[in-house]
């Protein structure tokens, strides 16, 4: 039995090698740099407790506490410290309504410890929020709801927690 001798010549084996050393290299590179996270898009991660809250005017409105977790953005607002957007929604009995900004938030992230105050100016129609108190004719009527937080780079639901204002 004869057997001939066939291999890959040497100049194609350094190739494939040096093929291989690039290829570490930039993987190497892409983790160290953070493309590699930013390709995998894993949603925000946080706790989150909502409560209702009592303002000075003896009205009562919603708080959405960030308790521990990633620093997020909230959506619509010109905030940029956060790892993901999020959005809020609030459902009643009747329907789904989104919940904006109303125009007062001064911090650069929602992150562990900020307080959301969820409000209706107009009795119902329409929600806001801030991470301020609100002033003036706020409320938010009685009745059983659920705060949504959305994250929407990865549109996937964060939290749903149901709250009971009296």
């Amino acid at each position: 039995m004869k057997r001939s001798d066939r291999a890959l010549s040497e100049t194609l084996a350094v190739v494939f090698m040096a093929i291989l050393v690039i290829v570490a290299a930039l993987l190497l590179v892409a983790s160290l740099t953070g493309v590699i996270t930013n390709l995998l898009q894993k949603p925000a991660l946080f706790s989150v407790q909502v409560f209702e809250y009592n303002t000075s005017s003896s009205t009562h409105i919603i708080g959405v506490f960030h308790q521990e977790g990633d620093a997020v953005n909230l959506n619509g607002t010109s905030q940029t410290k956060g790892i993901s957007i999020v959005s809020l929604t609030i459902t009643s009995t009747s329907r789904e309504y989104p919940i904006n900004p109303d125009g007062t938030i001064i911090h650069d992230a929602w992150r562990a410890g900020d307080l959301l105050y969820v409000y209706s100016r107009d009795g119902g129609g329409s929600y806001v929020y801030s991470d301020e108190p609100p002033t003036g004719a706020v409320m938010v009527p009685a009745g059983t709801y659920t705060v949504k937080i959305i994250d929407n780079r990865v549109k996937v639901i964060i939290n749903a927690l149901t709250v009971t204002i009296q």
